[in-house]
């Protein structure tokens, strides 16, 4: 299943959260959004959300069981679309799928309508990540405080190293506006043994 991220979460860590640090400042901005970047949605290697992100999700065909929706926790399943066979994009009505506990499932005696000829013809939207509202009140809950805490422990870290690249890159995408964070294998590494221990009971595997 092909999942990308339509809107991103905001950051979940503030340089001030940083010993020494002060508010604002850019480089340790980008070093917390290239180590959450390692950890969090689907490009992440912990399987879950954690700031509150929108995801789409797609199929290549009508599932005859319920679906269950990657990257929880699954805050709510705002629409499903297709493509019919002409190739419109066509939104199902409300009525015709059901989802709870991060599944999605389509209602009994709904009649699936043809699909385009097309790779991954069906497209899930959904909100996934912790939404610090209270579970008991249909939330997803405040983000785990270990994984503040793995972000702050990985980022003082590479601040460590005392280099000034920090094995890090940002860049600008002219037309979309969204800055894009890397990190080299070896700054992967520290951040994951920085944080594993911390993280190990949330990961999520394949």
């Amino acid at each position: 299943m092909l999942v990308r991220v339509v809107i991103p979460p905001s950051p979940i860590v503030l340089p001030e959260d940083i010993a020494g640090v002060d508010a604002g400042d850019t480089f340790v901005e980008a070093m917390i959004a290239a180590v959450t970047g390692e950890i969090d949605g689907p490009d992440g290697w912990l399987g879950r959300c954690l700031g509150e992100q929108t995801l789409e999700a797609a199929l290549g065909c009508w599932p005859r069981s319920p679906v269950r929706l990657p990257y929880p926790p699954v805050i709510a399943v705002e629409e499903v679309r297709y493509f019919d066979q002409s190739g419109t994009e066509v939104s199902l009505s409300d009525g015709s799928f059901q989802s709870a506990n991060g599944l999605l499932w389509l209602v009994d005696g709904f009649s699936v309508p043809s699909l385009a000829s097309r790779p991954d013809p069906i497209v899930i939207r959904y909100r996934a990540g912790y939404d610090e509202n209270a579970v008991d009140e249909g939330g997803t809950g405040q983000i785990p405080a270990q994984v503040k805490q793995a972000i702050i422990l990985s980022v003082q870290h590479l601040r460590s190293l005392g280099k000034d690249d920090l094995f890090l890159r940002a860049e600008e995408v002219e037309g979309v506006g969204r800055t894009e964070y890397t990190v080299s294998e070896q700054a992967g590494n520290i951040i994951r043994q920085a944080s594993d221990r911390l993280l190990a009971g949330l990961r999520i595997y394949a």
